[in-house]
């Protein structure tokens, strides 16, 4: 009998060290128990486009990044989340995080292999907050050097806050330079492959488009890029640069679609001379900083409407 109670005995040992353990959620009652810590791994779907159809894309995969070097920090509106996009680092997933105010995670985008395997150095890169703290726009970025005007990247998308669904935007075929207008409602962007360049203006709400071939679209230019949008959303400026490295900065304005050149300068005259766009100083004024080649140094305004052309000050020597 004594036998048969500890084989009995043996059987129990060994079956309860064969079932599978259960995580048990911590309670304030046990603080002995770990915490059990979710993420929140957002989802990817297409954008519905005035030409395709949505194909939704799950990601499975949660990975969150602990390096602390990151490549850029942007505050929502609302002050309410954190977005933190990390320099490239090929030993570890490429991640974008979201967080609340108390460094809380809740949403991690890992990123989803769209570029091809030939970038050296893919990189998640967010370009700004919508205006009412909803949506998050990012895009996945190349390190292009190509003299003074570069294609921004790939990938133009956007995180819902609320759902955590993610969507593109713009088509990620090739490199691209984009903007969004400061009321939240438009993107502008110029894809490399277009023969000739066209620059689009597309509805964010609607998908709808319009387009204007880029004047002067025969030369053989480097990269056309570096929008800015003016702040009141009615019209935007961006540049060119060809092989022979002259800069042009051209206006569009958007009621219209109608462009002209502000300014055509070389990229360094002989001498060392050259110039640069600073940005808006209010809708209708750009302001540039002219360097001469003997270190001097004048700021100019134009007017996009008239090209009436202002220079501030007299030239200051560079010290």
């Amino acid at each position: 009998m004594r036998h048969i109670i500890f084989v009995s005995f043996l059987l129990i040992v060994l079956l309860t060290s064969c079932s599978p353990s259960v995580a048990i959620p911590h309670t304030a009652n046990d603080p002995a128990l770990p915490a059990v810590q979710t993420q929140r791994v957002a989802t990817l779907t297409l954008a519905p486009s005035p030409s395709t159809t949505p194909t939704p894309r799950v990601i499975t995969t949660p990975s969150l990044l602990s390096t602390p070097h990151t490549l850029d920090v942007e505050v929502s509106p609302n002050g309410e989340y954190f977005a933190y996009a990390y320099f490239y680092d090929p030993a570890k997933q490429q991640t974008l995080e979201i967080k609340d105010k108390e460094d809380k995670l809740i949403w991690s985008i890992p990123f989803q292999a769209e570029l091809s395997p030939y970038e050296p150095n893919p990189t998640m890169g967010i370009i700004r907050w919508s205006n009412d703290s909803t949506q998050l726009y990012f895009y996945y970025y190349v390190w292009l050097i190509e003299g003074r005007v570069t294609w921004l990247g790939y990938e133009l998308q956007q995180i819902d806050m609320k759902t955590g669904n993610v969507e593109h935007v713009l088509p990620g075929e090739g490199e691209m330079s984009f903007a969004i207008s400061p009321d939240s409602t438009q993107v502008a962007y110029i894809r490399n492959q277009d023969q000739p360049r066209i620059i689009y203006i597309r509805n964010l709400s609607t998908g709808l488009e319009k387009e204007a071939e880029v004047i002067f679209a025969s030369k053989n230019y480097v990269a056309i890029g570096n929008i800015q949008w003016s702040p009141n959303s009615a019209g935007l400026f961006f540049e060119t640069q060809d092989h022979n490295e002259m800069l042009q900065t051209i206006y569009l304005n958007l009621s219209t679609m109608e462009q002209k050149v502000i300014k055509e300068y070389p990229a360094s005259d002989s001498l060392g001379g050259t110039s640069f766009i600073e940005g808006w100083l209010d809708d209708d004024t750009l302001v540039f900083t002219e360097f001469g080649s003997n270190g001097s140094r004048q700021t100019i305004h134009v007017n996009v409407r008239n090209n009436q052309t202002i220079v501030i000050g007299t030239p200051t020597p560079i010290r």
